[in-house]
């Protein structure tokens, strides 16, 4: 069957007056090389977008430095573009000019008589994207989420949308990272109404925010102010560290308060646990390990006892990069590792050749892409990688990507309706994919309101190439004992199920969690395990 043939979409652009933010002249600047699509016109107000009042600016100088995208710059009309003379009325302008989509970039959005009837506009927490108070709404109410939608102007109507959680200490950070996330929509939307005429995505959605009334600068400052100092505080006054937490049994477990605790040495944390049966007895688990003075993941193992002993890492691997989420598979007769790998713009395929620390690399299976936590399964005859993909700017933990393939090798094509899931309480994946009691489950983290904060249980009900859907069959949350703040992780084979847990304790408290696993020390001369240990 063949590809489909691009249409070719004529679109206009309704800018404000005078400058605009940078992300503004970039995303018109990304229409512009778009298959598919045409930027025919712009049209500009005769009012220029709201000067950002003092608080902003210090917002700006403290946490928006640099090259920002929320710099206003002078965007001139692109060579071969149209733009509506003085005085015309818009409307009959763009008709004249045949426009297909008008994308509204004004601080007042509005429909326009005779305009297209695809007339759309970002908004963030009920404020168009391109004023100054977008986002604030979320950071000086407490809101743990931020929504930015891709709507129609007409009549509301959701196109796209995604949840992130909120930065509580900057807005202009919070408004980053939320636009980031729109510019992504407003191209995938155009790109799919070029090839199929269905703009969006499926996808409940969020309903329209409305807009609350703008605090002035001085409370807007204090609060922020005083986040800022809390925030700062707290790093001061605690620190975090990721652990192990085992429970032995032949079932997957759900209650990470039946676990008892590996902490790791001071110096450095362990976490994104995968479990894998080693010979003999026990399991190999594989984590990340990040050296706090080095600041870079490596991947290790641990040998786990049936009795309950465990045995100091081993090193697997080291690259110039960042490496973590040491994804485990068995194909072909054969044990396959995918460590995420996104620093170096990968998702890499390893062959072990023996556990757990001799492994080859078999191919790039897809390149060019910032990929975190790649997941792969098969279902219905067709092998499944999910992992989070981010627009440039945006956080790594909001959208879930999917992709297809026949075999783990590729090649490996993209779901139609990627991002299949847009929204940091469930896209970030949190370990294997399994099946309990008949149900296709997905470990999925919950990053609202900070990375990581808790698991929840996705049961997928629905997923071929072109449809996704799932929904939450259990969550499971921290705090099963004093410190634990957050468990984003579990693993499980025949015997022994693994989460990773984090403590947040006074710099000043000594002592260790509660319930240590009793640790064993490696007998001397004693050799890795050569053998896969299969699973079924």
């Amino acid at each position: 069957m063949s590809a489909p043939v691009p249409m070719n979409i004529r679109l206009a652009v309704f800018l404000p007056s005078g400058p605009v933010p940078g992300w503004v002249a970039r995303l018109v600047g990304d229409c512009l090389a778009l298959p598919g699509i045409s930027l025919t016109a712009l049209v500009r107000d005769t009012l220029p977008l709201p000067e950002p009042d003092w608080a902003d600016r210090v917002d700006g100088l403290v946490f928006d430095r640099g090259a920002s995208p929320l710099r206003s710059v002078s965007l001139a009309t692109p060579d071969g573009v149209a733009e509506c003379p003085a005085g015309r009325a818009a409307g009959e302008w763009l008709a004249e000019q045949g426009c297909d989509v008008l994308l509204d970039l004004r601080a007042r959005p509005a429909p326009i008589p005779s305009g297209p009837a695809r007339h759309w506009t970002l908004m963030l927490s009920g404020r168009p994207a391109v004023d100054p108070l977008a986002g604030a709404a979320p950071v000086v109410d407490g809101d743990d989420s931020t929504v930015i939608r891709l709507e129609s102007v007409i009549d509301g109507q959701l196109i796209d949308d995604s949840l992130g959680a909120s930065c509580s200490f900057s807005i202009r950070r919070n408004r980053r990272r939320a636009i980031a996330k729109g510019m992504g929509m407003v191209r995938r939307a155009l790109l799919r109404l070029a090839q199929d005429d269905e703009p969006g995505r499926p996808h409940d959605g969020s309903g329209p925010a409305t807009a609350s009334a703008a605090l002035p600068a001085r409370a807007r400052f204090a609060t922020v102010l005083q986040r800022t100092v809390s925030r700062s505080a707290s790093k001061a006054l605690s620190s975090d560290q990721w652990g192990l937490a085992l429970a032995f049994g032949e079932e997957i477990c759900f209650d990470p308060a039946a676990t008892s605790l590996i902490q790791p040495p001071a110096d450095r944390f362990w976490a994104d646990p995968m479990v894998w049966p080693a010979a003999g007895e026990g399991w190999w688990v594989f984590i990340e390990e990040v050296i706090y003075r080095e600041g870079k993941g490596t991947l290790k193992a641990m040998r786990v006892h049936q009795d309950g002993r465990w045995e100091d890492p081993v090193p697997v691997m080291q690259k110039p990069w960042h490496l973590s989420y040491p994804f485990l598979f068995w194909w072909k007769d054969t044990l396959w590792m995918v460590p995420e790998s996104g620093a170096n713009r990968s998702v890499e395929l390893y062959r072990c050749v023996a556990l757990p620390d001799r492994w080859e690399k078999e191919a790039d299976i897809l390149t060019g892409i910032d990929m975190v936590d790649a997941t792969l399964f098969t279902h219905e005859g067709r092998w499944w990688m999910l992992g989070n993909v981010s627009e440039p700017g945006a956080d790594k933990h909001d959208e879930l990507h999917a992709y297809y393939a026949d075999t783990p090798l590729g090649p490996w094509l993209p779901h139609a309706a990627n991002p299949v899931v847009a929204d940091a309480r469930f896209a970030r994946p949190a370990g294997p994919v399994f099946t309990h009691e008949g149900k296709l489950l997905r470990p999925a983290q919950v990053c609202v309101p900070e990375y990581g904060h808790a698991l929840n249980l996705r049961r997928i009900e629905k997923l071929t190439p072109t449809e996704y859907v799932e929904d939450t069959e259990r969550r499971i949350d921290p705090g099963w004992q004093p410190g634990i703040a957050c468990v984003h992780t579990i693993s499980h084979q025949p015997g022994l199920t693994v989460f990773d847990y984090l403590t947040r304790r006074s710099r000043f408290a000594s002592g260790r969690a509660a319930r240590p696993v009793p640790h064993a020390t490696q007998p001397a001369g004693a050799q890795p395990d050569n053998s896969g240990g299969k699973t079924q």
